[in-house]
């Protein structure tokens, strides 16, 4: 990218002012020399050291304006880009650019740093806005235990009813993007009306899990027949063997495994899991 027609406007300003503060220099200490202060002696070696720190600094200045540094700029959500400048600071960049912060943008690094080889710059805007919305206030729901239900099994007794509440945020966004929402204000709009749930608390609390897995295992190893005895020595949907079943608690729901409900043969199988994956089974 080339310089900005700002960015040449200034080097042009400042280059003259440096070349005009070495001319002037360079004028005050002639006359200097045509203009004795004394009769008898003049101060030449003063005026030449006046007049060649009064140019070197003007050189400075030249030098300075000219240096050119490679930087990448990101402004919010646009792509980072690749920029020449021979700004002082982020700040005189950005100027420079055409950028205009708002009064919760972010930028990095501060605005004073100045402008290195490589540097890179990341401006966020951020906004901060007030919002008002009507949401869905879910139903509670009560549990009421049950002592004849098996622990671990659950009834809806009666379904809850959900309300609405009209709910003022605070919303701070970077970038367009919501990162914060703060609740500052609400006002129930319609009341919710809790459930009702039933919970088992009758014995060894039930593990269904990987209930696709052990559907499967049960159809390749007996039919899908969670009750079945052949006279095998196996038994049930997942073919436990009698010591097996003992082995993993299978005496928490029953003697025998096909006595059990599908829940519990699979809870049994989950505890064989935990230890030994799938290994006993051959349709795994």
């Amino acid at each position: 990218m080339t310089d900005s027609y700002p960015e040449r406007a200034m080097n042009k300003t400042l280059t003259t002012a440096a070349l005009s503060l070495a001319l002037l220099a360079g004028g005050t200490a002639n006359a200097a020399a045509q203009t004795p202060t004394d009769t008898t002696s003049t101060t030449p070696t003063v005026t030449a050291t006046s007049e060649a720190t009064t140019v070197a600094a003007a050189a400075q200045v030249i030098h300075t304006v000219a240096k050119t540094h490679k930087v990448t700029m990101k402004v919010g959500n646009a792509k980072r880009k690749k920029t020449k400048t021979r700004a002082a600071t982020v700040a005189d960049l950005l100027a420079l650019r055409g950028v205009t912060l708002g009064a919760s943008d972010t930028v990095k690094p501060a605005l004073t740093r100045k402008i290195t080889k490589g540097l890179k710059i990341t401006v966020k805007r951020v906004s901060v806005t007030s919002v008002t919305l009507t949401e869905v206030v879910p139903a509670p729901m009560v549990k009421q235990e049950n002592a004849t239900m098996r622990r671990g099994l659950s009834n809806v007794l009666q379904a809850g009813v959900p309300g609405s509440a009209l709910r003022t945020y605070t919303q701070v966004s970077v970038n367009g993007k919501v990162t914060r929402k703060i609740l500052t204000a609400e006002t129930v709009l319609v009341a919710p009306v809790a459930g009702l749930l039933e919970v088992g608390t009758k014995g060894k609390p039930l593990n269904l899990a990987r209930l696709k897995l052990w559907n499967k295992i049960a159809r390749c190893e007996s039919g899908g027949n969670w009750h079945i005895n052949t006279g095998n020595g196996y038994y049930g949907g997942l073919q436990f063997a009698l010591g097996t079943w003992r082995a993993y608690g299978g005496r928490d729901f029953a003697s025998r495994p096909h006595k059990a409900t599908k829940a519990e043969q699979i809870t049994v199988a989950n505890r064989v899991y935990k230890k030994q994956g799938t290994r006993p089974w051959g349709c795994a």
